[in-house]
Formats: structure tokens, C-alpha cells, sequence
């Protein structure tokens, strides 16, 4: 390599200020620095544990530079997304990690600008709670708007319920219950959030186990807290139905999105405790209240339809906790209980030191409780469709008329299971993991069956084809010559 590139390599170094003078006169000192080999002086760094693998990968392709922002110095990527790019950085002024997202300028397009969005990330400052990922910091750094979060090394509920299946109902009501604890804290600073989802509520601590095929296995520790994240993060958008091609990825989670989304870009209280209870409706039966093939289908299930009632999927979850879902989710905002009352109607029912255990007796995997999150949950308007416990469909009022955006206009942006404005981004290198069920007895009965008729006619082959049965035929004596030769024999 050229001495061109040691002298980037350094120059990277100290705009960034990752290391002390020592570290760098030690590296400078090295004949690696004189030969222009920088991946050695990279990896040299590396092995000290002066810099992260990102770090390194980053000075060693020219960008040292990129490795501070605004104070912040980089630790590592974490999400890339259409919102734009989320790191791991260090404070400035304190011995803290921080998530730091560097938001793309044309994201706040069409319904914001970067002046009304700093302003209200800045109001979001405010707002502080045991159970809130707090917003630390905003600016803008070359241009494009930048937000510092509280980093949480955590797992979004979405994809803990993806793997591990409906949670248990103490669980799950505690779960909401603290994220409604963050939310009362926020509504009394006059911040409404603007995206409650399973996405945006992140749990920690959690343990993380890797397979023996790479699989990784999340559960949530023994006490483990809820942290709602993204307080006022998300931009302001129009109304759902006035959204135009080219915009699909402005959607979010469109399974949880209130029923006033479809015609007003307002966001209040009330629609975070739609939110809430979509949430917790999720946490309690795998299935969103609004379902559908496609995004357009959801939408229109939450144009015309209600959400078919909690205890249809799951019977034992107690009335009380069915009527305050019921309530969340009603479709006009008015009826919606406030946070406080949220957290005063869960409380009887929650268990704060419940924990899934491991093992075969822990809570069952998504695959093995035989739930299909792809079915309807809403029963339309147009039709009377009946419930799996005999009762009728509950009939809605319809809203004003909606044109939902043609299905063909989406792509997995727009999936419910996908948020392209994800929270402190901890999350994104953990694939979502599927376990496969395990075969049951009647399964392996079928399958030894199977491979015993295959070994039976491959028997069946061979023997035709090496001429076994003329073989055996041939071999056989001709009692037919005997029998005549007895017949004409005299005695």
C-alpha cells in the first residue's frame, strides 16, 4: 500500500479522536506505518482493543472521518434503513453509550421539515420515566438532522413474540402496564408519541442463545424491564389515504396504526393508547387486531371493521383485562382510557417477577402453539362472519371513505413485521427466528412407514434388473417332464 493511505489512515485517526496521542505515536512508530500497510496497523489496534472491528474496517477504506459526530464517537452500526443510518456511539462528556441516528433529510418529506422536527425531539427531552429510552441530545450535523437516544441492549417485543409464542397473561399485562407507565409520563409533559407498537417496546435484559446451526434463541431475564422507545421520534405525516406512490415506506406498522390515521395527521394521546392496546391484544394472541394479506387489505379491515374481542383467540385471558383492550382499541379516541387508568386496571392482574423459564415446560414456541398469525382478525362490516365461539360479528360504524394505496405500491417496508424507523437499533443483527416443531409420534410413524415401502421397491428393482427372478425360475427342476415320464412308465 502507498504511504498515501498510512497518511489517511492517521489523519482518520485523529479527526475522530478514538485514541490518545500514545496510542497513535505507538502505532506511528511501527514499520507497518512505513511500508503503507494499514490493514496491519488496523489490526494491531484491533487485538489491543484500542478500536471496534467497524472502527478499523471504516479507517482502513478512507472514512476516519465519519467515526465522530458532533462529539459523538462511533462504536459500531447498527441499522441502515430508509429513516436513515443508527450507530453506537460514546457521550461526548459522560461514560455512556448512546444510540445516535443521522436521519436522511427527504424522510421527513412530505408532512415535515428538520426545523418543527429538532424542535419537537427537543421538547421529547423532557419527558423522563424508569420505563422511557430517554432522548438526550438533537442537531444536525452536515446538513441532516441528528437524534441521541438512550442506548438499550434489548429486544423489540415483536420479535420476542415471533419466537417465543403468546406470553403469559401476567407477563404480558405487565408489559403494558409499564409501557404505559413511559406513556403518562410523556402525556403529562404534553409529548404524544406518535408509534406505539410491539416495535417500539424494547426489553431488557435478555439472554440470548446461539444454536448449533446459528440459530439464536432470546429469553427475557428475571426482571426484565420494558423501555418505550422512539418518544416523538417519528415524523409528522399526513393522512394515511392521502400518502401517493413513491411514499410506501412513510407507513410504519401499519397493523397498529389507530383508525384516525386513515384521515388525519394528527397525533394525540389517544392514538398511543390504540397503540397500547394493539400492543398488548399482540402480546396476549400472536395476531394483530387489524390482519390482512397485504397492507391495503389492513387498512381497509381498519377502515370497516372491529377487532374480533381478545378472549376469541385466547378464552382465559380475565374480563377485566378483555374490556380495557376492548377499550383501547375502541375506533372513536374519546372512549380510550387514559395511561393512568391503564396502569391502575392492569395492576391486579401482573406479575412483576415472572419470567419464562427454559425448557420443556417454559413457554411454548411460536411453531408448537398452533397459532396462525396470518388469519382475519376482523370481522368486515359488509357481511355477518361468525366467531370460532359462536357469538356474531361485531358490526362497525364506517369510517369516511378511504382509497388505501394500491397493494402493488408495497414492498416489505410496508409489512407490519417490518419498521423501517426502528428503535435504538440493538436489534437489527438478530435475525427473526422461527423453531422448527418438533415431529410428533403419528409423524414418525408415517415416515418409517414411507421409508420401508422405498427400500421395498428398490429391492423390487435390483431384482429385475440383474435378472434375479429368471434366475430363480431357471433353477427350479422341470416337474413337468417328471410327471409325463411317470405316466408313461410301465410298471
Amino acid at each position: 500500500m502507498s504511504h498515501a493511505a498510512t497518511s489517511q489512515f492517521f489523519e482518520g485517526l485523529r479527526a475522530s479522536r478514538l485514541l490518545d496521542d500514545a496510542c497513535i505515536g505507538e502505532l506511528a512508530s511501527r514499520p507497518e506505518a512505513e511500508w503503507g500497510d494499514v490493514v496491519s496497523l488496523s489490526n494491531y489496534a484491533l487485538d489491543r482493543g484500542w478500536l471496534t472491528a467497524y472502527q478499523a474496517r471504516e479507517l482502513r477504506e478512507g472514512r476516519g472521518h465519519r467515526l465522530a459526530i458532533a462529539g459523538y464517537r462511533i462504536f459500531d452500526k447498527l441499522d441502515d434503513g430508509p429513516a436513515g443510518v443508527t450507530f453506537k456511539a460514546l457521550h461526548p462528556a459522560l461514560p455512556q453509550l448512546v444510540s445516535l441516528r443521522v436521519l436522511r433529510p427527504e424522510w421527513l418529506a412530505p408532512g415535515d421539515t428538520a426545523a418543527e422536527y429538532l424542535a419537537r425531539v427537543h421538547g421529547a427531552c423532557l419527558a423522563q420515566s424508569p420505563h422511557l429510552a430517554g432522548v438526550l441530545d438533537a442537531g444536525t450535523h452536515e446538513d441532516a438532522p441528528f437524534v441521541v437516544q438512550e442506548y438499550v441492549d434489548g429486544y423489540d417485543v415483536f420479535r420476542l413474540v415471533n419466537e417465543m409464542g403468546a406470553l403469559p397473561i401476567g407477563l404480558a399485562c405487565e408489559y403494558a402496564r409499564q409501557a404505559a407507565v413511559a406513556l403518562q409520563a410523556a402525556h403529562e409533559k404534553g409529548i404524544a408519541h406518535g408509534d406505539v407498537s410491539p416495535h417500539t417496546l424494547l426489553l431488557t435484559p435478555v439472554k440470548r442463545a446461539i444454536g448449533s446451526n446459528g440459530d439464536i434463541s432470546i429469553r427475557p431475564r428475571a426482571g426484565a424491564t420494558i423501555k418505550l422507545s422512539e418518544l416523538g421520534l417519528s415524523p409528522r405525516r399526513p393522512p394515511i389515504g392521502e400518502l401517493k406512490f413513491g411514499q410506501r415506506d412513510r407507513l410504519g406498522p401499519v397493523a397498529f396504526v389507530p383508525p384516525e390515521r386513515l384521515t388525519s395527521g394528527d397525533r394525540a394521546p389517544a392514538s398511543d393508547l390504540y397503540g397500547l392496546g394493539a400492543t398488548l391484544y399482540y402480546m396476549l394472541t400472536t395476531r394483530p387486531p387489524q390482519a390482512g394479506e397485504s397492507p391495503s387489505s389492513v387498512l381497509l379491515n381498519l377502515q370497516l371493521a372491529d377487532p374480533a374481542p381478545v378472549r376469541t383467540w385466547k378464552s382465559d385471558v380475565p374480563e377485566a383485562v378483555a374490556d380495557t383492550v376492548e377499550r383501547l382499541l375502541s375506533r372513536d379516541p374519546a372512549r380510550r382510557p387514559t395511561a393512568a387508568a391503564v396502569v391502575e386496571a392492569l395492576a391486579p392482574y401482573c406479575e412483576p417477577t415472572q419470567a419464562p423459564p427454559d425448557g420443556p415446560d417454559g413457554v411454548p414456541l411460536a411453531s408448537e402453539t398452533m397459532t396462525l398469525p396470518a388469519l382475519p382478525t376482523a370481522s368486515p362490516v359488509a357481511g355477518s362472519l361468525p366467531l370460532p365461539n359462536g357469538s356474531a360479528a361485531p358490526f362497525a360504524e364506517p369510517m369516511p371513505e378511504v382509497q388505501p394505496l394500491d397493494e402493488h405500491q408495497y414492498t416489505d417496508v410496508g409489512r407490519p413485521d417490518h419498521n423501517p424507523f426502528s428503535s435504538s437499533g440493538v436489534n437489527s443483527p438478530l435475525p427473526i427466528v422461527r423453531r422448527r416443531a418438533k415431529p410428533t409420534r403419528k409423524n414418525m410413524l408415517w415416515i418409517i412407514a414411507g421409508l420401508l415401502l422405498h427400500l421395498i421397491a428398490v429391492a423390487l428393482l435390483v431384482g429385475y434388473l440383474t435378472n434375479w427372478f429368471s434366475f430363480s425360475q431357471s433353477s427350479q427342476p422341470d416337474r413337468t417332464d417328471e410327471r409325463k415320464e411317470g405316466i408313461t412308465k410301465p410298471k
